[in-house]
């Protein structure tokens, strides 16, 4: 219960600070299928003009180290041609810690760091894979895992290229927790998630206007009609688009039925 309160009271901290902040509320669009053109795509990014366009997926030869929950990896690359790997590493009681790592080449790689080590949860390698965004020197992780205070969604941020992370803050606390999906545009930051307090689980959008240090907005997106899964997210100098698979039993994706988005606008 300690971690929680200091994380409650941070966050505290940050809203007196921040309370006559306007938190600029999303406007959105209704849901649709996503158009013929970017239904393949793995990821989505908002152009120049502010129209959404297919993202190419960072790839590069991520580092393999001991305790490593490999199907946990994820990459990006910032503008400056810098990469940055996340993942779960495994402790010997099945809990994890999530790590980075930085190259400069996408070749050889940093010593991975440790930002977050309050996961309770003995789920190993079951946790769900965190989500990253790189923003120029800014690095943007969301995770979802059974943290000391409780379960939920998690975000935390670097400011330094990945070499030291603000204490993370709580998105939102849950038992079901899932997938997530981070973006961000200059000080706009949104993460995309499977709600963990919904039933069947739809999938929700946190937004800040702080850079990630608290979520003043958060909002289902998804129809209640059905479950939604796979959360995907962009944000633009004025818009955000979320997208997520329909949800079948379980966790699994309906594969026959097409990924759907909102659109949203903010100022």
């Amino acid at each position: 219960m300690r971690q929680r309160f200091l994380r409650d009271v941070a966050t505290f901290l940050v809203a007196s600070l921040c309370g006559a902040c306007n938190s600029n509320p999303i406007e959105w669009s209704e849901p649709t299928p996503l158009p013929q053109n970017l239904a393949a795509a793995t990821d989505l990014a908002f152009d120049a003009r502010q129209d959404l366009v297919a993202r190419a997926p960072d790839r590069a030869p991520v580092p393999v180290v001991t305790g490593q929950c490999t199907g946990s990896v994820r990459a990006a690359r910032d503008t400056t041609g810098d990469w940055y790997a996340v993942w779960w590493s495994v402790r010997s009681d099945s809990t994890g810690d999530i790590v980075m790592s930085r190259s400069s080449d996408g070749v050889h790689w940093t010593h991975a760091v440790t930002f977050d080590s309050t996961a309770e949860g003995r789920g190993g390698c079951q946790l769900p894979a965190p989500s990253l965004y790189a923003d120029g020197a800014n690095i943007y992780v969301a995770y979802a895992m059974a943290a000391r205070e409780g379960p939920g969604i998690f975000a935390s941020h670097s400011m330094d290229r990945g070499m030291t992370f603000h204490s993370p803050v709580v998105v939102v606390y849950g038992a079901h927790i899932g997938g997530t999906a981070i973006a961000a545009q200059g000080d706009a930051v949104a993460v995309a998630y499977e709600d963990p307090n919904s039933d069947p689980q739809r999938v929700a959008v946190a937004f800040t206007r702080t850079m990630g240090h608290l979520f003043e907005t958060h909002e289902i997106v998804s129809p209640p009609t059905g479950a939604a899964r796979d959360p995907r997210i962009a944000v633009g100098k004025s818009r955000i688009a979320v997208m997520w698979a329909p949800g079948v039993a379980g966790t699994a994706t309906d594969a026959s039925a097409p990924r759907m988005m909102r659109i949203g606008s903010f100022r």
